[in-house]
């Protein structure tokens, strides 16, 4: 495994960092900076990241991983392989492995109609004869909204864990006659019919499979694909990854909030450090396995990153990003993230940062093509 010590330069509020790599090493000169150090600290510099954290797998391994500047800039904490980011959207490539778990153990079926499963009933209000179905849902074709703009509340922030149960939000939120409904997330669009990305839909998604289970989706999360993948650190709230390290999360250069949850968090509270989500991509370039433990078929996978909707660019949430990847991209208060896995080299990327808005770290953008171009020497 190679790795390399971090070394931060000075950026927009002219703070230095470092960033260690194997304990015990000692941090090199800046003139033994590399070129794609120096590069990745003034794309962070002209954009006002924080902080970067960011890895290269190749099959079981870490290859090249780097951390930049501070994961909070107050306390001088530099980033680690062990500091743990909010990954938001990216969260829903582990919701999306826990419905097809229960799809390959014949627990769930992806073309039937959810309130086959669900303790209330769901129907697009516009389109009552069409059922709307797990395919659906990970497909984002379901006739819900992301939202953007059509709920304003819906994206509001909760201290620490306090968000409200799902299943009982859900059912407030999406039936006629709940008292938190908003006729606007239906879009009108029947289901199956057009694609729409959307949180309330992978909320759903999550709350079936706490559904079928009679399990908290993220303690069903803990024991099924974290607990498997050797990611004791990683999961849906807070209270299941403190005490770790966590990036502080900043609103703009130097403006931090406090951590918080969401309503709909099976879509965008995935918290997670680059050692352990590492695991996660390696079960997916090795088949749905890591470490002798087996988190899905490897037929599975490959159904789950086949193109279901071709004009999308979309598999099963699994989208497709070109050069050979797929993955999925985060953004949040807070977060910019990305995952990238390219099966056929068995190469992935991770991206984590801890601002939000920021497209460098994304397909396309900056940062993420250095480390794509760098990730091109393993193949």
């Amino acid at each position: 495994m190679k790795y390399i010590c971090a070394y931060a330069v000075s950026f927009f509020f002219g703070l230095w960092a470092c960033a260690c790599g194997e304990k015990g090493a000692v941090n090199p000169p800046q003139s033994e900076t590399s070129a794609l150090d120096k590069a990745i600290q003034a794309e962070m510099s002209t954009n006002g990241l924080p902080s970067l954290a960011a890895c290269i797998i190749r099959g079981d391994k870490i290859v090249w991983q780097n951390f930049y500047g501070f994961s909070n800039i107050v306390a001088r904490q530099a980033p680690t392989e062990e500091t743990v980011y909010l990954l938001a959207s990216v969260s829903k490539t582990v919701t999306a492995t826990a419905a097809m778990q229960l799809w390959e153990k014949g627990q769930l079926d992806l073309d039937k109609d959810l309130n086959a499963y669900l303790p209330f009933e769901i129907r697009h209000p516009q389109y009552p004869d069409v059922p709307i179905t797990t395919r659906h849902l990970l497909t984002h074709r379901s006739g819900l909204a992301h939202p953007n703009g059509e709920d304003p509340n819906f994206y509001q922030r909760y201290t620490n864990d306090t968000a409200p149960a799902l299943g009982p939000w859900l059912r407030e939120y999406l039936v006629p006659d709940g008292t938190e409904y908003v006729a606007a997330m239906w879009k009108n669009a029947a289901p199956g019919t057009v694609f729409e990305n959307s949180n309330v839909g992978v909320a759903l998604l999550g709350y079936l499979v706490e559904a079928i289970t009679g399990v908290d989706f993220g303690a069903y999360c803990r024991q099924n694909i974290f607990a498997p993948l050797e990611m004791e650190s990683s999961g849906f709230r807070l209270r299941d990854v403190e005490p770790s390290p966590l990036a502080a999360i900043y609103t703009s250069a130097t403006a931090t909030t406090g951590q918080y949850g969401v309503k709909f968090y099976p879509a965008v509270m995935m918290r997670s450090s680059i050692k352990e989500f590492s695991h996660f991509a390696m079960a997916y370039l090795n088949g749905g396995e890591y470490n002798g433990k087996r988190i899905l078929q490897a037929a599975t996978i490959n159904e789950m990153l086949r193109l279901h909707v071709p004009e999308a660019g979309l598999g099963l949430i699994w989208r497709n990003f070109g050069n050979g990847y797929v993955g999925h991209t985060g953004g949040l208060t807070g977060v910019s993230s990305s995952l990238s896995i390219d099966t056929a080299n068995k190469l992935s990327l991770l991206i984590f940062t801890n601002i939000v808005n920021k497209s460098t770290v994304y397909p396309g953008g900056k940062i993420y093509e250095l480390i794509r171009q760098e990730a091109g020497k393993y193949r």
